[in-house]
C-alpha cells in the first residue's frame, strides 16, 4: 500500500499511509479504538477504495478491483464475526473458504469425475496443511 488516504466526510480514517508486507513475513497491526486499523484492512481487501494511493499484491495494482478479484489474487480478509456452517467439520469450511481458488464449476463438481477430483484433493491437502499450521483439531 502506498500514500493511502481515506476519508468518511470529514473524518480521515487513514492519512498517506504506506505498508509494505514481504512474502512470508507477518504483521500485526495495533492501535486504539478508532485508530484505522479496520480502515486499512478494508483499503486493503477492497471493500473501500482510497481517494489517494493505491494498493499493491506481488507487483501487481488491485486499488479498484472487486473483493472478489483481489481474494483470487491471494489476498481475502475474514471478519471477527466468523460462524462456520452448521454441521460441517473444520475441514470443510476451510475447503467452503477455498471455493475462489477453485477452477471447477458447478457441473462438473456435481458429476465429481476426474479433473475435479484430482482438484479437491489438492485443496483438501491444502486445507490439512492449513489445519496443522494452526495446530488445530480436524
Amino acid at each position: 500500500m502506498r500514500g493511502a488516504t481515506l476519508k468518511f466526510g470529514g473524518v480521515t480514517a487513514l492519512d498517506d499511509v504506506s505498508v509494505t508486507v514481504n512474502d512470508g513475513e507477518l504483521l500485526a497491526i495495533i492501535g486504539p479504538n478508532g485508530a484505522g486499523k479496520t480502515s486499512l484492512l478494508n483499503v486493503t481487501a477492497g471493500f473501500y477504495r482510497p481517494q489517494q494511493g493505491h494498493v499493491e499484491l506481488s507487483g501487481k495494482d488491485v486499488t479498484g478491483l472487486r473483493v472478489d478479484q483481489i481474494a483470487r489474487s491471494g489476498l481475502a480478509r475474514t471478519f471477527q464475526g466468523t460462524h462456520l456452517f452448521a454441521g460441517q467439520t473444520v475441514i470443510e469450511n476451510i475447503m467452503i473458504g477455498r471455493h475462489t481458488l477453485m477452477n471447477s464449476n458447478v457441473v462438473q463438481a456435481f458429476f465429481h469425475f476426474g479433473p475435479v477430483m484430482r482438484e479437491e484433493a489438492e485443496h483438501r491437502k491444502a486445507a490439512e496443511e492449513i489445519i496443522d499450521f494452526l495446530e488445530i483439531e480436524a
